[in-house]
């Protein structure tokens, strides 16, 4: 009973520590409050599409932008044979210069086919610079145009290449998306394709893998087609799929059934053959799928899910030990749900937390089984939290924590754990003035000071956010209503506005640190990590309680940065044992020694 006491006590002093607590439901209490509404400015109404076809999207084109366009037409999904021909003919004239030609055929082909669920996809034959603008500030602007709902930021980790998607509005006549491609690392941003329809598009996603950008979104009148395009990675241009189609209907629900929501991620940082597809519904349906970078034959993961309601955000999992693929979302009764996917294709649900009513996103990254979920909560104010484990240390229990002051109103997360940088998060921190925050720590551990990232007031939506390598982050937001309505802008970490207020974030430590053990107890084998601010000779060193040196893991140079150390004792009997870091800067003249000790409990 002695030896249980201790372990409790030293459990939930390393939790206040790290300003993380235990969440065990039917323990602790959770309160979220119900009554409070979305915030004034969450302006989500989208604009009444005109009764106006969507080729006049073609007749309001300039001549110039004529002659770099060359389209595709998407007729309904049991178009005839006759409607079929018509488009290609009309393709076939548009695309060799015949414009007007192509424009006098559309009133046939409206004879022929339901023109309201046709749409149509155009690549630029040569990209479109964004407009330089000296309303910017140091933040760089995506695209010319506004009204953007949803955006979406991805690397190509093989050329560096970086691509944005966003979800537009369109001219109050269409719904739109575009594809935005960067080779220098965002400094400058071409649009390199347009998809236009006549019907809302409820949501739109995009990853990377192998050799493409993949862009997933609903599509349809009745939103009930599940729509995957693909974009060479190398130069963001649209290509078509093996079977010699521009798109892949990944799945398709029953009327009235529509799908959402959608989430796409990939495998790309390890084996780099495999994208994910999710959807979630009206009906509440959740829906997981799966393929190899061909994306046409998608295979199902079962979920079973029929309460999901909004939210939903899905993960890889680089080195992972069981389960590869994870999933976020709030169910229908105002819960944050986290499951997981494992290598044998089930899916089992992990966690459920109550949030509150008018939250609206969640957002999920998992990296090495240390999976991180950030989500709207509705205390006293709307704010950030998020539930974290790793792996399965303390028998797979979940922490629950925030990143910045609970008693200002925050919200829309967003947050990545990719490449071994650590975890970086993305926030809309809402007061006077708004601004668009980022936040990083290591896996685990103290966050750092939360620094504004933002040159304009930013929209509420979710930010997107993704690890450019080289332990820099790169962020895409939405301006609110100035210097232009929801334009996305685009910043990064080595650039003014995050780095140089917060320099930690180049993911060389600060100063020297001994992390606290863990699992701890442990049975057999636990993991030790410190930092290391410079080059140094280090010595860790591990002792049983009579001071006597049961094991010596590491003794030599090391550069700065993370370490992580993994010991077993299984030959080692229960007990206490101590750990200490010796650390001694390895240039000549640099001071700064460094010795910690700290104490852990093997518990057979």
């Amino acid at each position: 009973m002695k030896i249980f006491s201790i372990v409790i006590m030293l459990g939930f002093s390393l939790l206040a520590v790290a300003q993380e607590f235990p969440y065990m439901p039917g323990i602790t209490q959770i309160t979220p409050n119900t009554a409070l509404s979305a915030q004034n400015d969450r302006d989500e109404t989208r604009p009444v599409i005109a009764d106006q076809p969507v080729w006049h999207v073609l007749v309001k084109m300039t001549a110039a932008e004529r002659s770099n366009s060359q389209i595709e037409l998407i007729l309904e999904k049991n178009a005839s044979q006759a409607a079929l021909q018509k488009a290609a003919d009309i393709q076939s004239l548009w695309n060799s210069g015949r414009y007007q030609e192509a424009l006098n055929e559309f009133p046939e082909l409206e004879n022929l086919t339901n023109v309201d669920e046709m749409a149509i996809g155009n690549a630029w034959r040569n990209p479109v610079p964004t407009e330089s603008g000296s309303q910017w500030g140091t933040d760089v602007r995506i695209g010319n145009r506004d009204s953007v709902l949803v955006c979406v930021l991805d690397i190509h980790r093989a050329t560096g290449n970086l691509f944005a998607v966003l979800l537009l509005q369109g001219d109050g006549n269409v719904t739109r998306w575009d594809a935005y491609l960067s080779t220098n690392g965002g400094a400058t941003w071409s649009e390199t394709y347009d998809w236009w329809a006549n019907y809302t598009v409820n949501d739109l996603d995009a990853s990377v893998v192998a050799n493409h950008c993949y862009v997933g979104f609903s599509r349809g009148g009745n939103q009930d087609q599940a729509f995957l395009y693909q974009l060479r990675a190398t130069d963001g241009q649209q290509e078509n799929f093996s079977n010699g189609s521009s798109f892949v209907t990944v799945y398709t629900t029953t009327a009235p059934e529509e799908i959402k929501e959608v989430s796409l991620c990939s495998n790309q940082d390890y084996y780099n053959d495999r994208l994910y597809y999710a959807a979630l519904t009206s009906a509440g349906n959740l829906r997981y799928f799966w393929d190899d970078p061909q994306a046409i034959s998608w295979a199902e993961v079962a979920t079973a899910v029929t309460t999901a309601d909004r939210g939903l955000d899905i993960s890889a999992n680089e080195n992972f030990s069981t389960h590869f693929g994870w999933i976020s979302y709030i169910d229908q009764t105002n819960n944050v749900k986290i499951a997981g996917v494992d290598n044998s294709a089930n899916y089992t649900n992990f966690q459920t937390y109550p949030v509150g009513t008018s939250t609206e996103l969640t957002s999920i990254s998992a990296y090495n089984d240390t999976v991180t979920c950030f989500f709207d909560y509705h205390g006293a104010n709307l704010h950030c939290r998020y539930l974290v484990r790793y792996g399965q240390d303390n028998g797979g229990a979940w922490l629950w924590g925030f990143v910045d002051d609970t008693t200002t109103t925050q919200e829309s997360p967003s947050v990545t754990a990719r490449g071994g940088a650590g975890v970086g998060v993305a926030y809309r921190f809402y007061t006077s003035p708004r601004q668009e925050r980022f936040n990083w720590r290591f896996y685990r551990g103290s966050w750092g000071t939360s620094v504004e990232i933002s040159d304009h007031a930013p929209y509420w939506n979710r930010p997107a956010i993704e690890h450019l390598g080289s332990d820099i982050f790169g962020v895409v937001y939405l301006s609110w209503n100035s210097p232009y309505e929801r334009a996305a802008y685009f910043d990064r970490s080595d650039w003014v506005g995050i780095e140089d207020e917060n320099p930690n974030l180049t993911g060389i430590p600060g100063e020297y640190a001994l992390l606290q053990n863990y699992p701890n107890p442990f049975n057999p084998a636990t993991n030790i990590e410190y930092s290391l601010p410079r080059e140094s000779y280090v010595t860790l060193t591990i002792y049983n309680q009579l001071g006597q040196k049961v094991a010596l893991l590491v003794n030599g140079k090391q550069g700065p940065g993370s370490k992580s150390v993994r010991w077993n004792a299984v030959s080692l009997p229960s007990g206490f044992y101590f750990y200490r870091l010796s650390a001694k800067p390895f240039l000549p003249g640099q001071t700064g020694e460094f010795t910690q000790t700290r104490k852990m409990i093997l518990l057979k």
